[in-house]
């Protein structure tokens, strides 16, 4: 996979501390602690453990009791007739033809299967998590950005008012700096309004109130060296959620084999056995201890077609659950590929335009001495420092975006974030 990729860094389990961010550990440390959809993933694990309990019961007798007392009194009688039981029952269904234990199966493949989304939620969720604090950080750079644009423009209109004041320039000079002014400060509360929108998203992540009070650092850190190329595709088998989709298959072979056997008889024993008391027992001397014990079949011998349909629709289950497995894979292997090429040209396209930024920077400050001696207008001045200001915002943007695919690489190739492997059933 990947092949043409620069090679120097690897992909393995614990890759949040190759970013050598200590808040970033706490940010993903509070998300797997408290996030609430992740608490709600891991309360259908238990639910689906649990689960595999009630069907595997079903392989055990079953054992029940039954206790009582009565009382009868006549309303022209002073005495009372009192009356006992005190019953045991005991049934099992042996599996005969294996239904049972291939419901059992199906029912851990289930849990199994749960387990695993509940592995790739914390997987994403911490990946996620990640890519929320980098964003943060980004934006608040741009904001930082725009606040210099707003400074750089109040000066270029102080600049051209004096000028015009000394009869240099025109008004046209000073008009065109005070609109380049309005729209700093329009795009600088945009930033703002964004940068609170992003920290109140990643306040909602880590499980707190989203009062946009998370502070930020202020710049991003470097990328971690580049992935190596020529990774191989067993990298793949970490993935949790392909090993649940895996189980996914399997669980539906097991719900139609199932339903098969479902066609076949079914055999039953039981026993039940007491003390049943009573005074009419009594004045006929019988004895009030008894036993009882049954074997039976059941045979489906007509259900309206009922069975034959589950078998139906066991089929397409298990139909579903191939085409969602290959799906599921293929899937895979395009975020790999994506993030293995975006990993080559998101640090090429990083480096020309940070090598454009300080061939803009530079024609910014010759364009402003010339402006300053009267060689050249405003306009060209304004330009050009918009189009250092948008390099620069851009720089970051790749930044951000070089960060983020290195996430989205580790995730897609089922690297953890911490040294507990990603596909790990708790």
């Amino acid at each position: 996979m990947g092949a043409g990729v620069q090679t120097g860094g690897t992909v393995s389990n614990d890759w949040l501390k190759s970013f050598q961010d200590p808040r970033l550990d706490a940010i993903v440390s509070q998300a797997i602690a408290r996030n609430l959809d992740l608490r709600q993933a891991a309360d259908r694990v238990e639910a689906a453990r649990q689960m595999v309990v009630v069907v595997g019961s079903q392989l055990k007798p079953q054992i029940s009791g039954n206790f009582g007392v009565n009382t009868l009194r006549d309303k022209d009688e002073s005495s009372n007739f009192n009356s006992s039981r005190a019953v045991i029952s005991v049934s099992w269904e042996p599996d005969v033809w294996g239904r049972l234990r291939a419901q059992r199966a199906a029912a851990q493949a289930g849990y199994q299967a749960t387990a695993l989304d509940y592995a790739y939620a914390r997987q994403s969720l911490a990946a996620t998590s990640a890519k929320a604090w980098y964003q943060a950080i980004a934006t608040r750079r741009l904001l930082a950005i725009n606040e210099q644009a707003v400074r750089v423009y109040k000066e270029l209109l102080r600049l051209a008012t004096v000028k015009q004041a000394a009869g240099q320039v025109s008004q046209l000079d000073v008009a065109e700096a005070g609109a380049k002014v309005y729209e700093a400060e329009n795009q600088l509360r945009e930033t703002q309004s964004l940068l609170s929108e992003e920290q109140r998203a990643l306040e909602v992540l880590i499980g707190n109130y989203p009062a946009a009070a998370l502070d930020v650092n202020q710049d991003l850190p470097p990328p971690p060296p580049p992935i190596a190329a020529g990774l191989p595709s067993t990298l793949l088998e970490r993935r949790p959620d392909l090993v649940a989709a895996e189980h996914l298959v399997l669980a539906a072979f097991r719900t139609q084999e199932a339903a098969r056997l479902a066609l076949l008889p079914t055999f039953t024993l039981s026993a039940n056995g007491g003390r049943l008391y009573h005074e009419v027992l009594s004045i006929l001397r019988l004895n009030p201890w008894y036993y009882q014990a049954d074997i039976g079949m059941t045979v489906p011998i007509y259900t309206g077609g009922a069975l034959r349909a589950e078998v139906k629709i066991a089929n397409a289950h298990q139909q579903r659950a191939l085409a969602g497995y290959g799906s599921a894979v293929l899937n895979a292997f395009r975020e790999v590929e994506n993030a293995l090429t975006n990993e080559n040209l998101y640090g090429q396209r990083l480096k020309f335009e940070e090598d454009a930024l300080r061939e803009r920077t530079e024609a910014v400050r010759l364009s402003t001495i010339k402006y300053q001696n009267g060689a050249i207008a405003l306009l060209p001045v304004l330009q050009l420092q918009t189009d250092e200001f948008a390099v620069a915002s851009e720089v970051i943007r790749l930044r951000n975006a070089l960060l983020a695919n290195r996430i989205n690489l580790h995730l897609a190739l089922g690297g953890s974030f911490d040294s507990t492997p990603s596909a790990t059933i708790k």
